[in-house]
């Protein structure tokens, strides 16, 4: 390997659901989730929607037969469960940036030759998709992306902060996000949020991704995350216009439970359990 992987972007974080339905509209109501476009992809066996909230792509799948754990996908959603799966980022040759990662000691998974897995044992922790082609639709390729898109809705939502990960391995994290692909540290400090931990924040492509290793990582809500199957994304942190708002909006009208209890920010959480097993949290 010469060099590092250049990022463009990451291009969206997957949600593994069993019901595609009621995900696609919890993203709607709750976030203002805009969708562009609908798949069957049937090598997988899966569905999937893809939808904006605001400047970041969320993708929920679902195995259309989840039974049958023939499929990479629905062995993984059996693994895993309802959580999010993944998040994938944009590179310009896939064959070439596959090749680059096996050289570099990654363990590359379900290589369609234009978009491919990482998997966690190579990368800290996270699972991560690799691919060169635009998504179907995708209105951030026609030239007038405008993320205010999303503006008005009443969750107050108006970009994503950051992907928060959590892991068991900084060294190994850092080592694949900053000397394998182009990612940069922009601060590495402690942090007690939820529990005494490292925290260190990454820019990748145009999306900042954060890793926290637990001091004590059998202890507390990251080592009780730690200690479940899961592919190491705790939570996407959003930022918010109007707190009050934001809570009116999801506890009064949508009645879904809010919470602070394990945040990884300084502001609250929708209680995964209300949001098909993923963690979104929110500050101003």
């Amino acid at each position: 390997m010469t060099g590092r992987i250049a990022v463009s972007r990451i291009i969206h974080t997957i949600h593994a659901t069993t019901d595609i339905y009621t995900c696609r509209l919890l993203y709607q109501n709750a976030l203002g989730g805009l969708v562009f476009a609908e798949n069957y992809f049937p090598a997988e066996d899966r569905d999937a929607v893809l939808l904006y909230v605001t400047d970041h792509m969320v993708e929920p799948m679902a195995p259309r037969h989840p039974e049958d754990l023939t499929k990479p996908y629905a062995r993984q959603a059996a693994r895993i469960g309802q959580a999010f799966h993944s998040f994938e980022i944009k590179v310009a040759d896939g064959k070439a940036a596959s090749t680059a990662f096996r050289e570099a000691g990654c363990t590359v998974a379900s290589d369609y030759g234009v978009f491919f897995f990482v998997r966690p044992e190579s990368t800290g922790g996270v699972l991560l998709e690799v691919c060169e082609l635009p998504m179907p639709n995708d209105p951030w390729d026609r030239g007038n992306w405008d993320p205010r898109v999303g503006a008005g809705h009443h969750c107050t939502v108006t970009g994503l902060d950051h992907i928060a990960c959590v892991t068991r391995d900084m060294a190994s994290a850092l080592h694949f996000f900053t000397e394998i692909v182009d990612g940069e540290v922009l601060e590495d400090m402690r942090t007690a949020m939820p529990q005494p931990a490292r925290r260190v924040l990454l820019r990748v492509g145009d999306t900042r991704v954060a890793f926290i290793a637990p001091d004590d990582a059998e202890a507390g809500p990251l080592g009780a995350f730690l200690a479940k199957e899961q592919n190491g994304i705790y939570a996407l942190v959003w930022k918010i216009a109007d707190e009050a708002r934001a809570r009116s909006h999801f506890s009064e009208k949508l009645k879904l439970r809010l919470t602070h209890s394990g945040c990884v920010s300084s502001g609250f959480a929708i209680d995964p359990d209300d949001f098909l097993g993923a963690r979104h949290e929110f500050v101003s």
